[in-house]
């Protein structure tokens, strides 16, 4: 099984990235020949670490989960760690379909009150082994763009030089996880307009993922 990992920091765009990716690997193999694509089974990892969250009894909505003590996320974190790890030692996805690639859309890091929280500490990178990692990125005058638009979300107002700052953390931080797991790093970039030809450039890396 190959295992990416794919972040962008909040107006990003990395998870419509996947979506339209996705959707043009579907397109390329015709309906019903997914798995001709690599069969990969897209998974947010927030929307685990939610559920689990939720669970818990910690939280009612998913923009409370930045809010909680940095120990409650870690803890929150390694139980969707879990969650993920029985699902790839299962091989199967919804409908009980057998998936062989994953993609796990997250965050890079988490910027919480205290600094800055790595989306996946040590003990879930060493269980998970990611094979890759994508970093999507926009500039930050986009980014701040999107996030007042989106009407779905609350977004916490960030300064343009704040978002620059949290896009460098990433790259770094993505460097230091890579190390770790000897993956890669890929970097996309998400401009505004440009969502064919990034969603083009993640389709064409996972049917080159695929074939290897």
């Amino acid at each position: 099984m190959t295992l990416v990992v794919v972040t962008g920091m909040p107006g990003a765009g990395s998870s419509t990235v996947v979506k339209e990716g996705l959707k043009r690997c579907g397109e390329r193999c015709g309906e019903g020949e997914r798995e001709r694509a690599g069969g990969f089974t897209p998974l947010n990892y927030g929307d685990v670490m939610f559920e689990a969250a939720k669970e818990e009894g910690l939280v009612e909505s998913r923009d409370e989960m930045r809010r909680l003590p940095g120990e409650k996320q870690r803890e929150i974190q390694l139980l969707a760690c879990h969650k993920i790890a029985e699902l790839e030692r299962g091989g199967k996805r919804k409908g009980g379909e057998k998936s062989k690639n994953l993609i796990i859309d997250t965050h890079c890091t988490v910027k919480t009150r205290f600094g800055y929280l790595p989306g996946l500490p040590e003990r879930v990178l060493r269980v998970l082994k990611p094979d890759l990692f994508v970093l999507v990125e926009a500039e930050p005058a986009e980014i701040s763009r999107r996030r007042q638009t989106d009407k779905t979300r609350q977004r916490d107002v960030e300064a343009e030089k704040s978002i620059e700052e949290h896009q460098f953390m990433n790259r770094a931080v993505s460097m230091a996880y890579a190390c770790l797991t000897s993956a890669s790093v890929k970097i996309i970039e998400n401009h505004q307009g440009e969502l064919e030809r990034a969603a083009e450039e993640f389709s064409a890396l996972l049917k080159a993922l695929s074939e290897s």
